[in-house]
């Protein structure tokens, strides 16, 4: 009987034992290096054959929509939808946290030191700080009294965000707002100040210097009072409040928006009314080079990859800048509002 005891014991043990240290299947790789596209209907992923649709939904069983934004640090996606902030393992997309919840949060920068991202939350007038170990929102730092932040961009150590404002003329911004993020090793979220450039910046890129394109006031039901958009070049590393900037106004262009360059700026690219421009590094020599509405644009080794914002926006075109010709169709499942590789 004491044999037969001690067995039973063993047995239970075995099986606890077993239970406790039972791992959860393995997913799949079935992502990772590839074109991703964030939709008002998910994330789709294209390896370039083929195309997967709302692969949140096939590896979690959670529907993702609304998302605006997806960018990629280390092993990990992070993606804006639905006023929250999610994270995946980007080979098998398997959630790995949500921060929230934000009020219209439209876009978001790494900064270090430590894993940390600023938020820029359109519909709160504020950049959220968010500890991305926890994925919680530690601070904030407003962007000034009903502003409508709608873009950031950082380098080194400071961050400059974009009031872009809003839909009519009414509710224009014509400010940047620049944030330093570290000194040295030291974290840091400080406002630095805001500087007064053009009407509703929207978009910007942060190489050698800082190129900040300014849609001007552009109202679908209002054409007939529409501004011109410009380009403003400022040297985004003196006290903000004294920047030297010039202005380069884009004669005949209205609703510019997506500005992007070459690694080496040797061209920039933006989208307006007229379709996809490409222009010289101060804002000259500005040509059409696609007669496509698009409300997004990337570019990567010689290739643009817009929607088609007027007719189909669930379909991508991929053209090459060299050969001025297009190379690829991708349509996706949902409204294209992102794009962006891994």
């Amino acid at each position: 009987m004491k044999s037969i005891h001690y067995l039973l014991i063993a047995l239970v043990f075995i099986s606890s034992c077993k239970e406790d240290t039972e791992e959860q299947p393995n997913l799949p790789n079935d992502y990772g290096s590839g074109l991703y596209i964030a939709t008002d209907n998910g994330v789709s992923f294209y390896d370039g054959e083929t195309v997967k649709n709302q692969i949140y939904r096939k590896v979690n069983g959670t529907i993702l929509s609304n998302v605006e934004r997806i960018k990629f640090k280390g092993t990990k996606a992070y993606i804006l939808a639905d006023h929250n902030l999610f994270t995946v393992n980007i080979e098998t997309f398997e959630d790995k946290g949500t921060a929230g919840s934000f009020v219209n949060a439209v876009d978001f920068e790494f900064v270090i030191p430590e894993d940390r991202m600023f938020v820029v939350d359109k519909g709160d007038s504020k950049v959220k700080v968010v500890d991305l170990d926890r994925m919680e929102i530690t601070s904030d730092i407003e962007t000034g009294d009903r502003t409508k932040p709608v873009f950031i961009v950082a380098k080194w150590y400071r961050s400059v965000i974009m009031n872009g404002g809003a839909v009519a003329d009414s509710l224009k911004d014509s400010t940047i707002v620049a944030i330093d993020y570290r000194d040295e090793l030291v974290p840091l979220a400080d406002m630095m100040g805001s500087l007064y450039i053009g009407d509703n910046p929207n978009s910007a890129v942060m190489l050698s210097d800082l190129k900040v394109l300014c849609k001007g006031i552009y109202d679908e039901n209002d054409l007939p009072n529409k501004t011109e958009s410009s380009l403003i070049i400022i040297n985004p590393w003196e006290n903000p409040m004294q920047f030297n900037s010039t202005s380069q106004t884009l004669g005949g262009i209205y609703n510019a928006n997506n500005l992007t360059s070459t690694p080496d700026e040797s061209k920039y690219y933006f989208t307006a009314e007229g379709g996809v421009y490409s222009m010289n590094n101060n804002g000259s020599g500005v040509t059409n080079i696609i007669n496509i509405v698009s409300d997004i644009l990337y570019y990567q080794d010689e290739q643009l990859y817009i929607n088609d914002s007027e007719n189909s926006k669930n379909t991508i075109y991929k053209y090459n800048v060299g050969s001025n010709i297009f190379l690829d169709t991708i349509v996706v499942d949902g409204n294209a509002r992102d794009i962006n590789f891994y």
